[in-house]
């Protein structure tokens, strides 16, 4: 069974970090990156927002008993063939985790303006899938 507990906080979490998100978005581009603070902490958000992705995606598919995903981009892979993610969001939510990954193992090489764009145009996406994630849980 899903444990909602643990669904609902890390839905909680991923609207506290998109909050953030939303607020770093009012900044002018040249602040933000001209600011270390900002761009660190946005890093940061991002990358636990993504997080929260991951481990709501994992916990759903460990708990339907789902094929195990080969890595976290796969996780959503997995939850577009059980019809929770659409195909067309499984490719965003990808290049997501590869973003993830190369703010984990690759942080010196982010670039201020990449994570601006990142910022601007993909935070509902990060919200979609988390409301996609929510309704399934609640429902199961």
């Amino acid at each position: 069974m899903v444990n909602r507990t643990k669904v609902e906080r890390q839905l909680e979490l991923i609207k506290e970090y998109l909050d953030f998100l939303q607020e770093i978005q009012l900044l002018p581009e040249e602040e933000f990156t001209a600011s270390r603070r900002d761009f660190h902490s946005a890093e940061r958000c991002l990358q636990l927002a993504i997080e929260c992705l991951i481990n709501i995606g994992n916990h759903i598919i460990s708990d339907q008993g789902w094929r195990a995903p080969q890595d976290y981009a796969d996780i959503f892979m997995v939850l577009s063939e059980n019809n929770i993610l659409s195909t067309e969001d499984v490719l965003t939510l990808k290049q997501m985790v590869q973003f993830r990954n190369r703010l984990v193992h690759v942080y010196w090489d982010i670039e201020p303006k990449v994570l601006w764009q990142i910022i601007k145009e993909e935070l509902g996406d990060i919200k979609q899938c988390a409301q996609n994630l929510a309704g399934y849980t609640q429902n199961h």
